[in-house]
């Protein structure tokens, strides 16, 4: 863990390009030498992060998920800023662009072969224990050699066996989040998407994914 002063941080972000802010400031940037630098602040006094910095389980889950043989960012440097309340790492980007990004060109027989390989992914993700919080098309990349990567991924759990049914279908609930996500694997190519997941996770555990989404179509309408 590298300890930062607020001037080392300023220092290190000259010549930088930001990538992510809100209202409370920086929240990734590209660094002028290729990498990138994510800032997690604290949010309330007392808060997980103090015992478990949202930087270390990024690290932690990223780390994990390559050793399944799932890419994600890897891990530079772990950063502290005491005086900013800040943690954050610095990691090597993932070449790719985001599943909404990427199926936003596409026309429909190329979308249909990609919702059927998501769903083969997403099975996988499910078969491999990953619970993904974040899970939606913004923090799934398509790599220039066909792969699917993991990003942001510091609010995750991993567990020893397949995700549960209920797990499952929660994680759909976080999928479908976003109006044109669910557009695409709810609505319009929800077949081709349980086609794919089972072909990676069986037909028992699409049945539950299909149930699943039947929930959010009764809740949404």
């Amino acid at each position: 863990m590298t300890t930062l002063t607020q001037a080392q941080l300023k220092a290190r972000l000259e010549g930088s390009k930001t990538i992510e802010e809100d209202g409370h400031g920086l929240k990734v940037a590209e660094l002028a030498d290729g990498s990138f630098l994510k800032l997690f602040r604290r949010k309330r006094l007392l808060s997980s992060a103090l015992w478990a910095p949202p930087s270390v389980r990024f690290a932690r889950n990223a780390e994990r998920l390559i050793a399944l043989g799932i890419p994600a960012p890897v891990t530079l440097e772990l950063i502290l800023v005491p005086e900013l309340e800040l943690n954050g790492l610095r990691y090597e980007p993932v070449a790719g662009v985001t599943l909404r990004n990427h199926w936003r060109e596409l026309n429909p027989e190329q979308l249909e072969e990609q919702l059927f390989k998501f769903g083969t992914f997403l099975g996988r993700v499910h078969q491999s224990g990953i619970y993904f919080r974040s899970l939606h098309l913004g923090n799934v990349l398509s790599m220039p050699d066909g792969q699917y990567a993991l990003i942001d991924v510091s609010d995750m759990k991993i567990f020893s066996r397949p995700l549960s049914a209920w797990q499952r279908a929660r994680n759909v609930q976080h999928l479908l989040r976003y109006q044109e996500d669910a557009t695409w694997l709810a609505n319009e190519h929800q077949a081709t998407l349980l086609r794919g997941y089972a072909q990676s996770a069986g037909p028992s555990a699409a049945a539950q994914l299909a149930q699943a989404f039947a929930r959010h179509r009764q809740r949404v309408s």
